[in-house]
């Protein structure tokens, strides 16, 4: 019988069983290394709605039986492809599935959270007032209309940012090559002018060798004074050092994320470490796609998806 492993959120491992469970051996794992890499080397069909384990070519090469990975999520760069395309194994992701992603608004709320929690200095006020104290004098906030935001990257989920945007009155700037006929209350911009000229940067792109390292040191200098940057893409995306410069140098004022390199070890990572002395600075343990109906939503897809695929074997 073809063993079924799945790691993520438990309420998605019900649905595994509920869907998979009669006709295959499913194993619901812990996403830690210990408990999962262990039961991933013996599956047919790995499915992954928690990106917390780094699957290597070497755990790859370990699993005889493997004929299919399928991921709950759009970005899978913590699993090596280039050892599963070596192997002739597919790797299914969100990626491009518009169907069911149209209406998971899931990630484009969080960074939209993020992004006035900067705004109005959320992380220490709320600090403020946990030690006892009331002074409200101390947070002064700043408004959204009239303002510019950048986004960088008008799909699904910059999209949506950018429709939020329109509703809080604030002037959107869009950077994506692929994007011909934005909507009418969007300007299409280079790079460059994006970040001299936004108030609000947002990156919304998927990492591949293309977009890794795409706000360079050179290009984060060059932010608007004063401007807030967000992130709830990859961490690889942005030159993490050069932002924490940019912190420093008064150039950006706040940061929020919900992404780092390295993730889930962080303890190495400069943002992360700036971030222990500096409240302009909030960070989100990657959970702007984790929302119960959004997790049971797509994990219910993943499942067809294997049964479409293990079907047609």
């Amino acid at each position: 019988m073809d063993i079924i492993v799945y790691s993520g959120p438990l309420h998605g491992g019900e649905i595994v069983k509920e869907m998979l469970g009669a006709k295959y051996e499913v194993r619901i794992v812990e996403p830690t290394a210990g408990s999962l890499l262990p039961q991933f080397e013996a599956c047919t069909v790995f499915l992954d709605a928690s990106m917390k384990v780094p699957i290597s070519a070497g755990s790859i090469s370990k699993a005889d039986k493997l004929k299919l990975i399928v991921t709950a999520t759009t970005g899978a760069d913590h699993i090596d492809q280039k050892a599963l395309d070596n192997r002739g194994i597919p790797l299914l992701t969100l990626k491009g599935q518009k169907e069911i992603l149209k209406n998971i608004t899931a990630a484009a709320e969080h960074s939209w959270c993020l992004l006035m929690a900067c705004a109005r200095k959320l992380r220490s006020a709320v600090h403020h007032v946990e030690e006892g104290k009331w002074e409200r004098i101390e947070f002064p906030g700043e408004m959204f209309i009239d303002k510019t935001i950048g986004v960088i990257g008008l799909g699904r989920i910059g999209s949506w940012i950018a429709r939020y945007a329109n509703a809080f009155g604030m002037h959107v700037l869009a950077y994506d090559p692929n994007i011909s006929d934005p909507p009418a209350y969007v300007r299409s911009v280079d790079l460059d002018e994006l970040v001299t000229a936004s108030d609000f940067i947002t990156i919304h792109v998927h990492l591949n060798s293309e977009t890794e390292g795409m706000l360079n040191a050179e290009l984060i200098r060059k932010f608007k004074r004063g401007s807030v940057f967000i992130n709830t893409a990859r961490g690889e995306l942005a030159d993490e050092t050069a932002l924490v410069e940019a912190l420093q140098g008064d150039i950006i004022k706040a940061v929020g994320v919900d992404v780092l390199c390295g993730e889930p070890d962080i303890s190495q990572n400069p943002l992360w470490q700036y971030s222990q002395q500096n409240s302009n600075v909030i960070i989100t343990p990657h959970i702007g796609g984790f929302c119960p109906e959004a997790v049971d939503k797509v994990v219910r897809f993943s499942c067809k998806r294997i049964l479409e695929y293990l079907g047609a074997k």
